[in-house]
C-alpha cells in the first residue's frame, strides 16, 4: 500500500508543483533554473522530472517537492505535507500522518484560538470596537479574530487533561508558579498568528481598552514567547493567505501591524502581510526560514509601509537592510506622518491607498531624501550619506543598479559622480565586506554581536573553550577574514558592565547556551558575507562572459555552502 507520500508525488510531477514557484526553462529531459536559495543570474538549478528530484550546482540545495516546499514556504514536514495535500486532494487522516511530539501545541493552540472566536461572540463591545476601526464581520470571522476576558485562569481552567496543560505551557498560552497556572494573555482582542501552511503556532494580543485603568504598565500588544513552534523572526502575519496573491501581483505590502494587515486585506490588498510589531530579523541572509528570506522567494518586490515616527523609521531601516541583502527592491510607502496603514486605507479607501503606493520610491531614494543638500555643510553631508545612504548602497546585489543609485546621488546633491564614488570607495575600505552585516546590524545598548560575544567570554571564560574562541575569531574562506573589532580598554570595561548586567543572573548552563548562539550567529554572518562577496565577483565575470572564472566561483559557492552545513 502506497504511503501518503507516494501518492502525492504519484499525483504531483515535480516540474509542476515547482514551476508554481519558479520559471523552469526546458532543458533535455529535464528543466533549469535560477536557484530561489541564493542569489544568481545564471541558471544552476537542475530538476529531473524522471527521478522526482532537484539539485542546485551552485549552493547545494537540493530534495523532492517536500523538501522545496519546506524551504520555499519556510514551513517544517507537516506543514509541507499539508500544502501539497490540498493541491493533490488528497485527504490527511491520523492513520496517515504519523503523531509528533509537537501535535498536541498545535492542536491545542487551535482549540484555544476557536475558544477566544467564542469569546468574542459575548462581548459586543468588542465587535463595536473592531467595527470602529473598519473591520467587517466576514473579515473578523476570516482572519479568526477573538477576545480573552479580564480573567486569570480563562484558558488554563478549561483544559481537561494534564497533557492539555504541559501542551498549553509549552506553547506560550499558560504560565506555572506556586499557586499554579494562569494565562499569559488577559482582557485582550487576540490575532492567531499561523504558519505557511494556516497552522496556528502562536497568538498576538491588543490590550482592550488600551487605556484601561490599572494597565499602564500592560504592553499594548503581547506576544506569545518564543517556542518551539513560534519563532518571532520567522512569522509574518498573514502570509498563509498572502502567499498566492504575492505570486500573482509579483510584489508584497509589508506592514508593522496586525490591524494594517488586516484592512488592507479586506480593502483588496491580499499581498499584504505583517511583522507584527517584531523586528525583522538580522539573520535574514543566514536564516533559510527568516521573514524576509521566504517573503524574496515569491517576489523580489516589497513595499514597506511603516510608521514615520522614530521606531517606524528604525524599523524600516531594518527592512530594508535585509531586503536589500536578499537582492530585493524595497520601496518606501510616504505615510503622513503619525499615520499608519490602517488609518490611511479606513480614511481614504482603496483608491486612496492604490494611489498612495504608486508614489513609492526606492529604499535608497528615500533615504536620500532625507539629506537636505540647503542646509547641510559639505562636511555634515558627507557625514549623512555614510550613515543614512552608504550602509544601504553597499548591499545592493546588482552592480548596475548600484551605479544608478550613484548617479542619482550625484544629481541630487549636485556633485561629480567620481566625488562620489570615491567616498562610497573609502566607506568600503573602513567596512570591508566581511564585517558590513556586524557594522550594521547592531544590539541591545548600541553593541555589536563581536562585542557581545567578546565581552561575555572575557568576563566569563569557562563557559567557551580558548581554542574554540580564538578558531571563531580566525574564521576565514580562501581570502577572506572575519575582522573581529578592535575594542578599547575603555569601550571593554562598557562591555564588561553590560554583560554582567544582562547575563551575571543566569545560570552558568543558560549564559553558555547564549554564548554558544552568540558564536553560531557570528558564524553564520561571516558565511553569509562571503556568499556576497563571490556572489558580487560571479556576476561581474559572467558579466564579462568569463565561463572560466564563473566555473571557479560556483565551485567556491559549493563548497562554502558544505562547511556551512558541516559537510566535508
Amino acid at each position: 500500500m502506497q504511503s501518503v507520500f507516494e501518492q502525492i508525488k504519484d499525483r504531483l510531477p515535480i516540474n509542476d508543483v515547482l514551476s508554481s514557484y519558479i520559471t523552469l526553462i526546458p532543458s533535455g529531459s529535464s528543466f533549469k533554473a535560477k536557484c530561489p536559495f541564493h542569489q544568481e543570474r545564471s541558471a544552476s538549478f537542475s530538476v529531473s522530472p524522471e527521478r522526482g528530484l532537484y539539485y542546485c550546482f551552485g549552493c547545494g540545495a537540493k530534495g523532492d517537492i517536500f523538501t522545496f516546499v519546506e524551504q520555499f514556504e519556510g514551513v517544517d514536514r507537516k506543514g509541507a505535507l499539508k500544502i501539497l495535500a490540498d493541491r493533490a486532494g488528497v485527504v490527511l487522516t491520523h492513520q496517515h500522518v504519523h503523531r509528533e511530539s509537537a501535535d498536541p501545541l498545535y492542536d491545542v493552540l487551535e482549540a484555544v484560538a476557536t475558544r477566544y472566536q467564542h469569546e468574542l461572540a459575548r462581548h459586543p463591545e468588542i465587535i463595536t470596537y473592531l467595527h470602529a476601526r473598519g473591520l467587517s464581520d466576514d473579515t473578523i470571522k476570516s482572519f479568526r479574530i477573538g477576545y480573552v476576558p479580564d480573567e486569570w485562569r480563562f484558558v488554563a481552567t478549561s483544559l481537561k487533561a494534564e497533557s492539555e496543560t504541559l501542551a498549553a505551557e509549552r506553547a506560550g498560552l499558560i504560565k506555572k508558579t506556586e499557586k499554579g497556572y494562569y494565562d499569559r494573555f488577559r482582557k485582550r482582542v487576540m490575532f492567531p498568528l499561523a504558519d505557511a501552511s494556516g497552522r496556528i503556532v502562536g497568538f498576538s494580543g491588543r490590550l482592550y481598552p488600551a487605556d484601561a485603568e490599572g494597565d499602564k504598565q500592560s504592553p499594548k500588544y503581547l506576544n506569545s514567547p518564543e517556542t518551539e513552534l513560534f519563532q518571532k523572526s520567522r512569522i509574518l502575519f498573514g502570509f498563509d493567505k498572502a502567499k498566492q496573491a504575492i505570486r500573482h501581483h509579483n510584489f508584497a505590502i509589508l506592514v508593522e501591524g496586525q490591524m494594517d494587515c488586516v484592512l488592507a486585506h479586506q480593502a483588496g490588498f491580499k499581498n499584504t502581510v505583517a511583522t507584527s510589531g517584531t523586528a525583522v530579523s538580522d539573520q535574514a541572509a543566514s536564516d533559510p526560514t527568516a521573514q524576509l528570506v521566504v517573503l524574496s522567494r515569491l517576489t523580489p518586490h516589497v513595499f514597506l509601509a511603516f510608521d514615520g515616527d522614530a521606531a517606524g523609521q528604525k524599523a524600516l531601516d531594518r527592512a530594508a537592510l535585509v531586503a536589500l541583502s536578499l537582492g530585493m527592491n524595497p520601496k518606501v510607502v510616504p505615510l503622513p506622518t503619525g499615520m499608519d496603514p490602517a488609518d490611511y486605507i479606513k480614511e481614504y479607501g482603496t483608491d486612496g491607498w492604490k494611489e498612495l503606493l504608486k508614489k513609492s520610491r526606492h529604499f535608497i531614494l528615500h533615504q536620500l531624501a532625507r539629506i537636505n543638500r540647503h542646509e547641510l555643510s559639505p562636511h555634515v553631508m558627507v557625514q549623512q550619506l555614510r550613515e543614512r545612504v552608504f550602509p544601504f548602497l553597499v548591499k545592493v546585489v546588482s552592480p548596475i543598479e548600484q551605479g544608478t543609485y550613484v548617479e542619482a546621488i550625484a544629481k541630487e546633491l549636485e556633485l561629480p559622480k567620481s566625488d562620489i564614488v570615491s567616498e562610497l570607495e573609502r566607506f568600503l575600505q573602513a567596512t570591508p565586506v566581511a564585517k558590513v552585516s556586524q557594522e550594521v546590524h547592531s544590539t541591545k545598548d548600541d553593541t555589536t554581536l563581536p562585542e557581545r560575544f567578546l565581552a561575555l567570554t572575557e568576563r566569563y571564560p569557562s563557559a567557551m573553550a580558548t581554542d574554540q574562541r580564538q578558531q571563531l575569531m580566525s574564521l576565514s574562506f580562501d581570502d577572506q577574514h572575519f575582522a573581529f573589532p578592535t575594542v578599547s580598554e575603555e569601550r571593554m570595561v562598557q562591555l564588561l558592565a553590560l554583560a554582567e548586567r544582562d547575563y551575571g543572573a543566569l545560570a552558568a548552563a543558560d549564559r553558555d547556551t547564549v554564548i554558544g548562539e552568540l558564536a553560531r550567529k557570528l558564524t553564520e554572518q561571516f558565511f553569509a558575507a562571503v556568499r556576497v562577496s563571490l556572489t558580487h565577483s560571479l556576476e561581474e565575470a559572467e558579466k564579462k562572459g568569463d565561463e572560466e572564472s564563473s566555473a571557479s566561483i560556483l565551485a567556491q559557492l559549493h563548497t562554502l555552502n558544505k562547511r556551512r552545513h558541516g559537510d566535508t
